[in-house]
């Protein structure tokens, strides 16, 4: 056996293992503190990258499903609204039936006239007023919402939804006007013969009023499909983001204990090792 005191290659190599050894039990203090397997790119740099990716994609869809769900709510918005102008639409029915009656004259069918005016002002106000943070939802111009559903660029849905107007002549017998995809229908029962145009016009824009409410439903159906993919993606995408991020406790806890035990070995070690250059002394004697 040599004995040399100017270098101990005992203790130096123990004393590099313990440094070795500390370096990964701190390591493992910090993921055990953190939750996080990698909490730096040092850590696991191509690891890092898709995990920043995935949680940005992750994020992006959850505001994606909330512009979807504001594109539910204009639908929920703008079917109450036609659920009210159909009711409306009834009663004009109602009254321009009691004006195609042999029983009524003219003046009476003004004095009708003048109520259904003030109905089809009801209407005009509904189009005219219904709207979705401040987007008026029937007005010309303004009733096409895109709502970007998706959690990449050009994934958008056009909700267009038809314009309808009401032109109400409400102080006077005149005739009235309800406008819905530019198709007109006009309401006058001042006559026993208009007043049968006016009940057909009626049944036709009462049937114009459900295909615009079926259209809106039918976005309202595809943006709930929407949400369900999204939110879907987005646990999966999150659930992939996890695995890679964040540290197994039960592995890192074994890892942890593992180099404690190496720990208080290599200590105990380095100090018997640095007991060794003291042998010289004994061939002194």
């Amino acid at each position: 056996m040599a004995l040399r005191i100017n270098y101990n290659y005992q203790a130096d190599f123990t004393h590099f293992n313990l440094m070795q050894t500390e370096q990964a039990m701190n390591k493992a203090l910090e993921r055990l503190a953190t939750g996080y397997r990698i909490n730096r790119a040092a850590d696991d740099a191509a690891g890092l990258y898709i995990a920043d990716q995935l949680k940005t994609y992750a994020i992006s869809l959850e505001q994606a499903t909330r512009n979807a769900q504001d594109g539910i709510s204009i639908a929920q918005i703008a079917q109450s609204a036609l659920s009210n102008v159909y009711n409306i639409l009834n009663d004009i029915k109602s009254k321009a039936i009691e004006a195609a009656n042999d029983s009524q004259d003219d003046a009476t069918r003004k004095i009708i006239q003048q109520d259904i005016n003030k109905l089809v002002d009801v209407i005009s106000k509904i189009f005219r007023d219904t709207e979705f943070n401040g987007k008026n939802i029937f007005s010309a111009g303004t009733n096409t919402f895109t709502i970007h559903y998706g959690g990449r660029t050009n994934q958008n849905l056009a909700m267009v939804i038809w314009t309808a107007t009401a032109a109400a002549n409400s102080d006077t017998n005149a005739p009235s006007t309800i406008t819905i995809a530019a198709s007109g229908f006009t309401i006058d029962v001042t006559t026993q013969t208009k007043a049968e145009k006016a009940i057909a016009n009626i049944d036709a824009l009462i049937k114009k009023v459900d295909q615009l409410n079926a259209k809106i439903g039918s976005y309202q159906i595809e943006f709930e499909k929407i949400i369900t993919n999204n939110e879907s993606q987005r646990i999966n995408v999150q659930e992939a983001e996890s695995r890679i991020r964040n540290v197994d406790f039960a592995k890192e806890m074994s890892e942890f204990t593992r180099n404690q035990i190496l720990m208080q070995s290599g200590t105990a070690m380095l100090a018997q090792a640095n007991q060794l250059p003291q042998l010289v002394l004994q061939l002194l004697r």
